[in-house]
């Protein structure tokens, strides 16, 4: 308890170094009646200790008798919530110990002043640690400090909206002999993977050998798509980018992404020649493809896109292109970026009724039958995204930024996995050699990552759109070592 009350302590002098104010730093603690009170007891001495101004609120008929009695002579003051509530409106700083795992349905929650920052000790109150599912007042957390391992409901329905960042204090918990049913990919992991196969010599590379990136997207429809996705591939640093997009999109891409170079189906059929046999072409060889974004579902898409399906490239496929994938065996290394609603309806081509209800109740079985359905990797969109392989490997990515729930942003997505799946030095692929689809994953979470950390950013100095995530990806890409 002592070591969890440590850990939770730490992680609100952080939060308190965020926000220095003129005012020295009060926190006041909510404290239930079990051991997730103690260790909000056991923090707030500790932060007694480091001269910080404590007090503690009793939420409840008892408290964690021994870490009371440390948290008064560490010179606390320990008082019943109904007497010191008004004290709530001056704290730098809420730490949240009411329920932790102990949470039941219905059980009493208190108002807190609007905009109080919130630290929750392993699980926000009023969030079932199980489910997913919160309670409309629940206590939303700025931060959680979640301890001995990750809890599910940590990630599924509301739990994303209401935890805040989430960190795992281990305590030092043997689980070595459990093997996890998914692993999250944070920003520390994301960090571990890009560096996996880069090298020195990567400095000395020429453009093609940078990644080159084919674009099949847009429609007089929908002219923006293509662009957001051409203009997000080449913030990202792509060795180039070549576009096949409808005529009356052409001169729309020259202009606001005019580094790219436009792709014809002949040129397109030229570079998956020259990929089958590791040649240089006129056509220039394409590593990776991004198909779909701003397609006409209504009009029939070229016929280029089945031959890139049958090639062995790797694609991330999204919006209108999901339409158009087929189902079953594949020799293509892709990643399909569905929402919940895609999700059914790629489930529906593939035989599988699903409602959207049952994906958000489930949603890792569900990514799962599309994963096997179209033997691809699936990255199931949403506050928690979830990547799925075909063999059943999970990860899951818990940082997206409520912000990035704007048009255009999943368009933004794909321009980011398309380069990193282009580029040779991510991938750890040479010559014609396959992705594997442990990389995809990999790199679609990495992606996520990356993504979800660019909301965050966009959304420190104002409002968010897909062209603002645009401008912000160049040093989010150098945050990622770019």
């Amino acid at each position: 308890m002592k070591q969890a009350a440590s850990e939770l302590a730490s992680a609100a002098t952080e939060m308190l170094a965020e926000n220095p104010g003129t005012e020295p730093a009060f926190v006041v603690g909510l404290i239930g009646p079990g051991n997730n009170g103690g260790d909000g007891l056991y923090a707030l001495a500790e932060l007694q200790q480091q001269n910080v101004s404590t007090l503690a609120l009793q939420y409840g008929e008892q408290v964690h008798a021994e870490a009371a009695a440390a948290y008064t002579q560490a010179g606390g003051t320990l008082t019943d919530f109904t007497d010191g509530q008004s004290e709530l409106a001056n704290a730098s700083l809420v730490i949240d110990a009411i329920y932790g795992l102990g949470y039941r349905a219905g059980s009493p929650l208190p108002a807190l002043p609007a905009r109080a920052r919130v630290l929750a000790c392993d699980v926000p109150s009023g969030l079932n640690p199980e489910t997913g599912e919160a309670e409309d007042n629940v206590l939303r957390a700025e931060r959680t400090v979640t301890f001995g391992g990750l809890k599910s409901g940590l990630l599924t329905l509301d739990a994303p909206l209401v935890t805040g960042e989430i960190s795992v204090a281990d305590l030092d918990f043997d689980f070595s002999s459990i093997t996890p049913a998914t692993s999250l990919v944070d920003e520390a992991a994301t960090l571990e993977l890009l560096d996996q196969h880069r090298s020195w010599r990567d400095a000395g590379r020429h453009k093609y050998q940078r990644g080159v990136l084919g674009l099949i997207a847009g429609s007089e429809l929908y002219p923006g798509a293509a662009q957001l996705t051409a203009k997000a591939a080449v913030s990202c640093g792509v060795g180039m980018l070549r576009t096949h997009v409808p005529e009356a999109v052409q001169s729309l891409i020259a202009i606001s992404v005019p580094e790219s170079v436009p792709l014809d189906d002949d040129q397109i059929k030229e570079a998956l020649s020259s990929s089958r046999r590791h040649l240089h072409g006129k056509g220039a060889k394409i590593s990776a493809w991004a198909i779909g974004p701003g397609l006409d579902g209504r009009t029939p898409p070229t016929g280029a896109i089945a031959e890139v399906f049958a090639s062995r490239q790797p694609a991330v496929i999204d919006a209108s292109g999901l339409e158009v994938v087929p189902a079953g065996p594949s020799q293509q290394p892709r990643v399909l970026t569905p929402h919940a609603k895609e999700l059914q309806m790629l489930l529906g081509r593939a035989g599988v009724k699903v409602t959207p209800d049952e994906i958000s109740q489930d949603p890792v079985r569900w990514t799962r039958w599309a994963a096997l359905s179209y033997n691809a990797v699936v990255l199931l969109k949403g506050p928690t995204t979830y990547i799925v392989a075909p063999n059943g490997s999970s990860l899951v990515v818990s940082n997206s930024a409520p912000e990035l729930a704007t048009a255009g942003s999943g368009d933004v997505l794909t321009g980011i996995l398309g380069y990193l799946l282009s580029d040779n030095s991510i991938t750890g692929t040479q010559g014609a050699r396959t992705v594997p689809n442990r990389r995809i994953l990999e790199l679609a979470a990495c992606a996520a990552v990356i993504h979800g950390h660019l909301g965050r950013v966009t959304a420190q100095d104002g409002t968010v759109s897909a062209s603002r995530l645009i401008e912000n990806l160049p040093k989010v890409m150098k945050h990622f070592g770019f």
